[in-house]
């Protein structure tokens, strides 16, 4: 009711775009009644579980990188940003301990480049543009991809070919085996962790008819860390005083609940129900500051959502979805020591988000050949519209609100040695400023292109060009101390040349390699850069006219099959990235390095798969990087290596239940290190994870 209230004037928008989908399905409908019965079995992918295979290598024009629930599972990994530490060309800006803020930067594109697709329908912040993916649980995740340029997979909202690169989250892929299952757990660690995870599904298939069935699932995830891990002061140079110290006002509360409910009405059609819930009351520590280590900083946080998505395959050649979304979310920060005249700061925001989707997708043709290489074209139209509001009491304006529309129309051909794929996407915003009335609007067209050719059987070679137009955030336009309303967007040009091995066999079979390697070069205009300041709530916000960012990224897997129970797998990545301030040549700051993008960068994990245990091994290690816009020495942060081993166990019962055990050995050489300046992270650590499942 409060969305309808605030939203009157958009009213002819939604009945418009609510009567095109209307007329879309009827339309459809209306052609496959006149049409032969050639409906076949259509599902949503799934994400098939086998800790034996060989990791999936993509081939088309798109970078992607996919992380399965059994590698999740072998690496140390809490929250779903530990598992992205392990991606090539990954930033993830984690600001220290469990409750710390950590966003994810893909290329040096900056966080609000990258989206995140939770079941294939983003999660949103118009405050920031940026989500804490410290917020969410890892505990119903069946994969986690990132992709970079164009996904082969058109069938998805709009909005998705709206950022540079989008990192997908998949929770219910995988229809259960089992009519009930359920699971419990818990994990402990060094100061002051203890996690508890609960999950309950059940499934009702037709008696019927095979092909309906109904599931539903229900997890909650409930999280406590005190946080005060050592470290250690340096007062100056090697030579100069430190003292030992403890990080203060740490706490972190959280409690995560899902609700799944997928309804597959026949083999043609499916509906999802997805019901969120997050809450948080997290302190918030502040820099290390010489001789004053105290800090009353307060961050409250509540997330809801709720999600419904429909889809249905009229026939070989047509197929329609549509996705509904609501989102809330209030935040409350409180410093009570800010010097101003009420002598503390308490700011409270409120955003509102509707959200309405609809895609068309049309496949002209589809066939296999004798040697099952595919031959398809494909078409997709997709109209997305949202309507955002915020409320605060630290704006410059009181009610500032937005109104996007986007539309793509993309297209997919497959041959049998190259695959082409396109995009338009138009871009609509209509910023609504009581106070300003005359705000500016923006349209913007973006093309993208890319295309895959597959020189010999294991062999291929990938390109992509795409254009990206990103929207100041209402922080970056309203925020009270750094807003302008008058701020440009930014757009991106990125380009892509890769190769890719996929699954070379050696030794008999015995062995599987799988490697690639992209250069890729991005141009950013009007980039917009935020970083903290004295503390994690207070941004500094910069404008760099222009960024150029040149890099490089291999990334490979190698399996070695001892005998059938032992099994071997190493996976690594090393990406180098230049992205230099190329806006005035005679700045102080030109050619310079950007803040927090390290030179070189990689991670490794190497595991052995026993019948008793399964051990790995993991390693991530970053260059030294600059604080500042300026590359001088009082600016470096310096580099640091970070490993950690697991120890993993599943005892399997008479009754088809589970008891998983995990060891986790963190930082075992003890290093102080700083992703970001001035906020360590935690030395040595403890953790153990248990899972009973039925």
């Amino acid at each position: 009711m409060y969305f309808c209230a605030q939203f009157t004037g958009m009213r002819k928008h939604i009945g418009l775009y609510l009567l095109i989908s209307i007329l879309t399905v009827f339309a459809l409908d209306v052609q496959a009644q006149n049409q032969p019965d050639t409906s076949r079995t259509r599902k949503l992918s799934e994400v098939n579980i086998n800790a034996n295979s060989p990791q999936k290598v993509f081939t088309g024009p798109a970078v992607v990188q996919q992380i399965s629930a059994e590698q999740i599972r072998e690496l140390p990994t809490l929250l779903l940003s530990d598992a992205l530490k392990y991606m090539s060309g990954v930033v993830v800006r984690d600001y220290g301990g469990t409750g710390g803020m950590k966003t994810v930067s893909v290329r040096g594109l900056g966080t609000q480049h990258t989206g995140v697709a939770y079941d294939d329908i983003a999660l949103t912040d118009c405050q920031t543009g940026q989500i804490d993916l410290g917020k969410l649980s890892l505990e119903n995740v069946s994969s986690i991809a990132l992709i970079v340029g164009l996904d082969d997979n058109l069938f998805v909202p709009a909005r998705l070919f709206s950022y540079s690169s989008l990192l997908k989250i998949n929770t219910i892929n995988v229809i259960p085996v089992k009519p009930f299952s359920f699971r419990v757990g818990g994990t402990v660690g060094m100061y002051g962790l203890y996690e508890l995870q609960a999950g309950v599904t059940h499934k009702v298939r037709s008696k019927k008819r095979d092909d309906r069935l109904f599931y539903w699932n229900l997890s909650a995830d409930a999280m406590r860390c005190k946080g005060d891990y050592p470290y250690t002061l340096h007062y100056g140079g090697v030579n100069d005083s430190v003292s030992y110290e403890r990080r203060k006002n740490a706490e972190t509360k959280t409690l995560n609940t899902e609700f799944n409910a997928v309804w597959q009405i026949d083999r043609t059609q499916r509906l999802n129900i997805k019901l969120y819930y997050y809450n948080s009351a997290r302190e918030l520590p502040s820099a290390t500051i010489f001789y004053n280590s105290e800090s009353h900083q307060k961050l409250w946080n509540q997330n809801a959502f709720g999600q419904v998505h429909y889809h249905k395959y009229f026939n070989d050649k047509w197929a329609y979805q549509a996705n509904v979304k609501f989102n809330y979310d209030y935040t409350r920060y409180l410093d009570p020591d800010y010097l101003n005249i009420e002598g503390f700061l308490d700011n409270r925001y409120h955003q509102h988000e509707s959200y309405y989707s609809n895609t068309a997708l049309f496949t002209p043709f589809s066939e296999k050949d004798s040697l099952k290489h595919v031959r398809k074209l494909q078409f997709a139209l997709a109209q997305d519209v949202f309507y955002q509001q915020m409320k605060a009491n630290s704006l410059e304006y009181e009610h500032p609100a937005r109104f996007t529309s986007l539309t793509s129309l993309s297209a997919l051909f497959e041959g049998n040695r190259w695959n082409l794929n396109a995009c338009l996407l138009l871009t609509y915003v209509n910023n609504i400023i009581k106070e300003n009335p005359d705000i500016q609007d923006y349209i913007h067209l973006s093309p993208a292109i890319g295309t895959s050719v597959d020189m010999t059987k294991t062999l291929y070679l990938r390109f992509f060009y795409k254009n990206i137009f990103r929207m100041p955030t209402f922080n970056d336009l309203y925020y009270r101390e750094v807003g302008n309303v008058h701020l440009n967007p930014e757009k991106t040009h990125q380009w892509d040349l890769g190769l890719v091995l996929k699954e070379a066999h050696l030794a008999a079979g015995r062995i599987t390699v799988s490697t690639t390697l992209d250069g890729y070069f991005n141009i950013v205009k009007d980039k917009i850069v935020a970083f903290p300041s004295h503390n994690l709530f207070s941004w500094t916000m910069l404008n760099y006219g222009k960024v150029y960012i040149a890099g490089a990224e291999l990334n490979t897997f190698w399996q070695y099959r001892i005998t059938s129970k032992y099994i071997l797998r190493l996976n690594g990545n090393v990406t180098y990235q230049k992205a230099v301030d190329r806006t005035d040549p005679n700045s102080k700051t030109y050619n310079h390095q950007i803040p927090y993008t390290p030179l070189w960068s990689g991670s490794a994990s190497l595991s052995l798969q026993t019948p008793w245990i399964t051990v790995t091994y993991a390693l991530i290690g970053c260059d030294k990087r600059y604080a500042l816009s300026q590359n001088i020495p009082a600016n470096e942060v310096p580099g640091y290596i970070d490993q950690s081993i697991t120890l993993s166990h599943d005892l399997k019962f008479r009754n088809d239940s589970m008891l998983s055990l995990k060891l986790e050995l963190l930082n075992i050489a003890n290093e102080q290190y700083e992703i970001i300046r001035n906020y360590p992270m935690q030395g040595f650590g403890l953790r153990f994870k248990v899972v009973y499942g039925l």
